[in-house]
């Protein structure tokens, strides 16, 4: 661990070292603190580029699965939270008058994406984020219509839904947030500040945190499908990860989950084993069940300024034990998107070319597709419920 943090650490805890709880807590607000990230507000969306969305969302009972073990005293009898930190502080739901910031009252959302469901291939018109290496610039968009690129998103640190067609942007002043679709439509003076936390979509691509430009960098939900907004407890009110089927948010340091209400607060184990490792940068992406996650490493320095998102699957994790586990699949440099009946999409990052397995509950392989490269500086799947 950087010795910023470390100390941080052992000034709350004594010379013996911090127990697990001050650890994590102390670990999320010093990297809060610290985190850094160049935003635009340019909106440049490529005119009349529709994206199919039209696969029936799925329906996955949490029943069938089995869920990390949960920390009883953040429970009373009924299971609901008792621990003070899990419940969401009350968000305005209507724009501030004095401002002119936040959502209008008169809007009711663009309605369901309907793009979320289960996949037997890879779609066509997969959407990928592109950075060049070493280059200071914003990253471009680019989608692919067969082989062929089209880039339909430059000028701007754009957070893309997985529908491939929703995203946000926002910037390092207040009431400069737009939320748009690449066919259009668009909502602008909304608070979407990225200086601190980056927006993060959920799999079905009708929600999406976004954070205020107050002391707090307070957390809040927008519901796109409906226009509703409503709030976030502040354990995983920056850059959380959503789980695969959209049910929990999971904090960026991947040490606990919860509902976006604050309900069914679980702790995950295993970041014992990640939480202080120098040169982690956070938590990319988890299952629907909790049981497994993905994780992001960079050098010491740079994982801890907070300049960097996790994006990358590093380390392939089970979050019960923080032990290591195999891709099924030999990857160079990838990044996963779980789905949520247990199936998962590996993107590779190869050089010259962008290598993709969709592997199906099984752990086999269902179908894969290679894609002419794009950058040396990083290729990562944003859209994939895009069939």
């Amino acid at each position: 661990m950087p010795d910023s943090i470390r100390e941080v650490l052992q000034g709350i805890a004594g010379d013996e070292g911090p127990s697990r709880d001050l650890a994590a807590g102390a670990y999320r607000r010093a990297r809060t603190i610290t985190r850094r990230r160049l935003a635009a507000v340019a909106i440049t969306v490529v005119a009349g580029l529709a994206m199919a969305g039209g696969a029936t969302a799925s329906i996955i009972d949490r029943d069938r699965v089995e869920t990390p073990p949960v920390d009883d005293a953040t429970r009373d009898a009924t299971g609901a939270p008792t621990d003070p930190a899990t419940t969401p502080e009350e968000v305005e739901t209507t724009a501030d008058e004095a401002s002119g910031c936040g959502v209008p009252e008169d809007w009711s959302g663009w309605g369901p994406s309907d793009s979320m469901g289960g996949l037997d291939a890879l779609p066509d018109g997969l959407v990928f984020e592109v950075r060049s290496d070493g280059a200071e610039a914003d990253p471009v968009f680019v989608r692919f219509e067969g082989d062929e690129p089209v880039q339909v998103l430059q000028d701007g640190e754009y957070a893309v839904a997985p529908d491939g067609q929703r995203f946000a942007v926002g910037g390092d002043e207040a009431c400069t947030g737009t939320l748009a679709t690449l066919t259009g439509e668009k909502l602008d003076g909304l608070e979407i500040w990225t200086m601190y936390c980056t927006p993060s979509w959920s799999p079905d691509s009708d929600r999406v945190v976004l954070n205020r430009a107050d002391p707090e960098n307070t957390g809040y939900v927008l519901d796109v499908a409906t226009g509703a907004v409503s709030a976030v407890p502040a354990e995983v009110g920056c850059s959380p990860r959503w789980t695969a089927d959209g049910e929990f948010l999971v904090s960026v340091d991947g040490t606990v989950a919860m509902r976006p209400d604050g309900s069914g607060r679980v702790e995950l184990a295993g970041s014992d084993a990640w939480i202080t490792e120098e040169g982690f940068a956070g938590l990319s992406s988890v299952s629907a069940d909790l049981s497994r996650a993905c994780l992001h490493f960079e050098d010491s320095e740079a994982g801890a300024s907070g300049h960097v998102e996790p994006t990358r699957c590093d380390r392939y994790v089970d979050t019960a034990t923080g032990e290591e586990l195999e891709l099924p699949v030999d990857a160079e440099n990838p990044n996963v998107a779980f789905l949520a009946d247990g199936s998962m999409i590996i993107c590779d990052d190869q050089y010259g070319q962008i290598v993709l397995t969709l592997m199906d509950v099984d752990g086999s392989v269902a179908d894969t597709l290679t894609l002419p490269g794009q950058s040396s500086g990083g290729t990562i799947l944003r859209g994939y419920y895009t069939g």
